[in-house]
């Protein structure tokens, strides 16, 4: 939900992707550098940038990646507080892949 101000409740926000069915996490981008920092802690993938709500997710297979995109903002948007919402799919989780095995190398 917003605040009276319109801003985003980004806690919200990163309750909402987490609920949502096609993303498999929050990112926290290469270098951990995508995070929000409220009083006391930090919250990993979301964060607001010249005026709109960013938030990096990892998606799961099987999904087209702009439906996992258009999910992930019908999913926040009541929490952004009236702001654009940018879903950046940072990686794709792949199902019965040994972990450090590149997609298409078996």
């Amino acid at each position: 939900m917003t605040t009276d101000t319109g801003s985003p409740d980004l806690e919200q926000v990163a309750a909402a992707v987490e609920g949502c069915p096609l993303v498999a996490d929050l990112s926290g981008g290469r270098f951990g550098e995508v995070a929000a920092y409220l009083p006391g802690h930090r919250i990993v993938g979301v964060r607001v940038v010249g005026g709109e709500v960013e938030v990096h997710v990892v998606a799961g297979w099987g999904t087209p990646l702009p439906d996992v995109a258009q999910a992930v903002r019908e999913a926040v948007g009541p929490a952004a507080g009236g702001l654009p919402v940018a879903v950046f799919i940072e990686d794709i989780v792949v199902p019965d892949r040994p972990e450090g095995d590149p997609v298409g190398t078996s």
